[in-house]
């Protein structure tokens, strides 16, 4: 299976080139894209991205997984910090953006709400967010 990574935003993305080397990726969703309409319940936003991270395993990290998986818990963690300054060069003061992760297929399904986090993109420990599938973090300048 495969993790997905959705963006919220209620301002418009560049999408990302196609030879670009983030390390993560802002993806231009087909119309009629039945996984994007699906994913929409879980979001306040707008606009809603796909997420892709070419190096890595997308962006989904916790303590279970680094114990697991400490090298794709590693670039996960990266692609974190890639998408943060990503946001803090669009995001303007006081706006905020959501972050939901599910299992491809699962987007329709409800979140584990009580996981839910909010995180203020100036001021965060990377290693005191727990992102599990199924759950939105609320990213805030």
């Amino acid at each position: 299976m495969t993790i997905l990574n959705y963006l919220g935003c209620n301002f418009r993305l560049p999408y990302s080139e196609d030879d670009s080397e983030d390390k993560i990726l802002i993806m231009e969703s087909p119309p009629g894209d039945e996984a994007i309409d699906k994913v929409k319940k879980h979001f306040t936003t707008n606009y809603i991205y796909e997420l892709f991270a070419p190096w890595g395993s997308g962006i989904w990290f916790n303590k279970d997984y680094r114990r697991e998986f400490p090298k794709s818990n590693t670039e996960s963690q990266e692609s974190f910090f890639s998408l943060c300054q990503l946001l803090d060069a669009n995001l303007q003061e006081g706006d905020y953006c959501e972050l939901y992760i599910c299992w491809a297929g699962d987007e329709k399904e409800d979140r584990n709400m009580k996981l839910d986090q909010t995180i203020n993109l100036k001021n965060f420990v990377i290693n005191n967010i727990q992102i599990y599938e199924k759950t939105l973090l609320v990213i805030k300048k």
